[in-house]
Order: structure tokens, then C-alpha cells, then sequence
């Protein structure tokens, strides 16, 4: 009878090992948020499931505002504006030798640096508000983000996340944790013994 019972330390040990994988894989490919008594179990939905998700839509977000901050001119408060007035700055900066020049009043000396970093901040403003919403139309960028969302669907991290890591786990755990509960059911056995 005492065998039987340390039997059931091998049962148990293999039971543990494999509900802490299936908790490992539910936490990450968990497909919708879970609810007990109206509270949100955290981590649901799954963190792969969720953070796919959040990758896409940030993505496109992205796009959107860049595209929306290239079509509007008048918004100074955006990140385009904030680059075209670093370059300016940089370049007002970068022309100071224009201040050594012999012979030339100080007025023209600043107009010269002005116009000159006036013209750096038009060529960015044409690049970053014109060329590159062209080449986002041109590529089509938005519709290579969907397809991407299509094509790395949580399906296909999962398969391979079954093939590669699931199905190892299960083995790996099964086994060390059989080792684990024939350790056990010794000891037991011993301890029962004396």
C-alpha cells in the first residue's frame, strides 16, 4: 500500500511540469481577455497575442501621422517641423565661418547664413514632406503593413512555437519532473522505511 501511495508522487511531479507549460503557452497565445466575477485576469489576452497586435496597429499609426503631419504645413508643434528647425539650426551653425569673411558687413554676413539655412530647411521640408509621402503612395506601404499583419498572423508564431518550443518543453518538463518524483517516491519510501 505505501508503494502505491509513492506511486502517486511520479503522477503528480509529471501533472505540475506539464500544467506550468500549458500556463506558459495560455500566457502567451491566450486568444481573448479572460473574466472572473466582471475582473480581467491579467495577461489576457495572451502577451504574444496582445503585443502582435499593438506592433500592427502602432505601425500604422505611425504612417497615418507622419502622412497627415507632411500634408499640413501650418503645424509647428509636430515632429517634421521640429526636424526641418533642427536642420536649419544645425546648418545657421555649421556656416559660421561665413562670419570671417573680410569686407562684408555684418547685416549681409547674417543674411547669407539665413538664406543658406533657410535653403537646408526647404530641401528637408521638400524631402521629408513631399518625396517620402510619394514613396509611401509609390510602395504601398500602408498595404505591405496589412499584408504583413495577414501573413504573421498569431497563427503562424504559434505553429511555430508549437513545433520548435512546445513540444520540447512538454518532453523536457515530463521528463525532469518524472526524475523529480522517482526522487520523491525514494525518499518517501525511505522515510516510511525508518
Amino acid at each position: 500500500m505505501i508503494f502505491l501511495k509513492s506511486l502517486l508522487f511520479i503522477v503528480w511531479n509529471v501533472a505540475i511540469g506539464v500544467s506550468l507549460v500549458y500556463l506558459f503557452n495560455w500566457l502567451l497565445f491566450n486568444r481573448k481577455a479572460r473574466y472572473i466575477f466582471n475582473w480581467r485576469i491579467p495577461l489576457t489576452p495572451g502577451f504574444l497575442v496582445s503585443k502582435r497586435d499593438w506592433l500592427f496597429t502602432k505601425a500604422k499609426d505611425i504612417l497615418h501621422d507622419y502622412l497627415n503631419q507632411a500634408t499640413d504645413y501650418a503645424r509647428k508643434n509636430g515632429y517634421l517641423a521640429k526636424w526641418e528647425q533642427a536642420i536649419r539650426d544645425i546648418v545657421f551653425e555649421k556656416v559660421s565661418f561665413i562670419e570671417d569673411w573680410p569686407l562684408i558687413p555684418r547685416s549681409i554676413k547674417l543674411q547669407i547664413k539665413g538664406r543658406l539655412a533657410e535653403a537646408a530647411k526647404g530641401i528637408a521640408s521638400s524631402l521629408l514632406r513631399k518625396l517620402v509621402p510619394h514613396l509611401i503612395e509609390q510602395w504601398r506601404v500602408e498595404h505591405m503593413i496589412e499584408d504583413f499583419d495577414e501573413k504573421f498572423s498569431i497563427e503562424f508564431f504559434y505553429g511555430y512555437f508549437k513545433q520548435y518550443v512546445y513540444k520540447p518543453l512538454i518532453y523536457i518538463f515530463m521528463g525532469l519532473n518524472f526524475l523529480i518524483g522517482v526522487t520523491n517516491m525514494i525518499l518517501y519510501l525511505l522515510l516510511s522505511i525508518f
